[in-house]
């Protein structure tokens, strides 16, 4: 496997990771209420972003194209 693709997956893979911390319940807080700080919601915005980027240059690797202005997903 390429270097540089395993080192994009794994940026992948971190930036998930970040996500899934970010967005764990509170257990003190009851039933399905989700309270994130500010700070959480803009660092699980960042860690999207994170894997979008990595993602598209993943596919600019295999050759796919890049999504164009309104991309399906």
């Amino acid at each position: 496997m390429d270097p540089n693709i395993g080192e994009e997956l794994y940026k992948v893979m971190d930036a998930l990771v970040a996500l899934r911390l970010d967005l764990e319940c509170d257990p003190e807080i009851p039933g399905e209420t989700l309270v994130l700080s500010a700070e959480k919601a803009r660092d699980a915005c960042d860690a999207i972003e994170s894997a979008t980027e990595s993602i598209k240059h993943l596919a600019a690797t295999f050759g796919d194209d890049a999504p164009g202005e309104d991309p399906l997903h």
